[in-house]
């Protein structure tokens, strides 16, 4: 069938859906991730960790851990290190999404291990556990929290990703007309008034006042205006002082 819609009651059963219609419509909605900077994994002090209560989306399937969940570490070799994750697996063959542990490979130097990402398997990697030689508890020193990279990520918003570039391209249009005919009678003694009309076009565009904050956690494609230029974040998890190599100029209107 090229066409799909939905959701109409049924009739006769002229109107069938499964769960793979409902989440592929959710998935149009949100990224996969985790929700509030939730499911975050902590230490008990010996070989377990927990994790906090919150919910995931996954390709449209939800998730959701109502208490304090508590995993098991398998015991540490007497000479090699391992790194184990937590993850939370979305298995559409056995019609589940669970939170476990994924073990790593004993080595000199471990590394953590892959995750999966098939047409039946989906998972996301909220942390890393650090198992070193003849350990016996894991401590917070232990514990690298991923839910913020691309094995996991943050569920942000509700579209995933917002085309700006017509709506730009006018507003750059029309700047362009107006600024040709002004350019003809311009002189020095008007250049306060060009100011002036500069500043109003940046508050109508939204480019007078900066809008980035230090103290806030960007992702990737979140927009931000900084010193009268909009930027497009080109890394997730970009936060504190301002970075120019992790934003991308929106290009449009560029006076300094």
């Amino acid at each position: 069938m090229a066409q799909k819609y939905g959701f109409f009651n049924s009739v006769n059963n002229d109107r069938v859906y499964d769960a793979s219609d409902v989440a592929r419509f959710l998935s149009k909605f949100f990224t996969n991730g985790v929700f509030n900077n939730s499911l975050a994994v902590s230490s008990n002090d010996n070989m377990t960790v927990s994790v906090a209560t919150g919910n995931a989306n996954i390709n449209g399937y939800g998730y959701e851990n109502t208490e304090s969940l508590t995993l098991d570490i398998d015991e540490a070799d007497s000479e090699l290190g391992r790194i184990d994750s937590v993850i939370v697996r979305l298995d559409l063959t056995n019609r589940q999404i669970t939170t476990q542990i994924l073990e790593g490979q004993y080595a000199t130097t471990p590394s953590q291990p892959s995750i999966t990402r098939t047409g039946t398997i989906y998972d996301l990697r909220l942390a890393n556990i650090s198992v070193p030689a003849g350990a016996t508890r894991i401590t917070t020193e232990m514990i690298t929290d991923t839910r913020f990279g691309t094995d996991c990520g943050n569920v942000t918003q509700a579209v995933l990703e917002l085309d700006t570039s017509e709506i730009f391209a006018q507003y750059k249009a029309w700047f362009d007309d107006w600024f040709a005919e002004l350019q003809d009678e311009l002189d020095s003694s008007q250049a306060g008034h060009l100011q002036n009309e500069i500043n109003d076009i940046r508050i109508s565009l939204g480019l007078y006042t900066d809008t980035y904050d230090s103290s806030h956690t960007y992702s990737e494609n979140d927009l931000t205006v900084h010193e009268h230029k909009i930027y497009s974040c080109n890394t997730n998890n970009t936060t504190g002082t301002w970075d120019s190599t992790k934003w991308d100029l929106v290009p449009i209107i560029n006076n300094s």
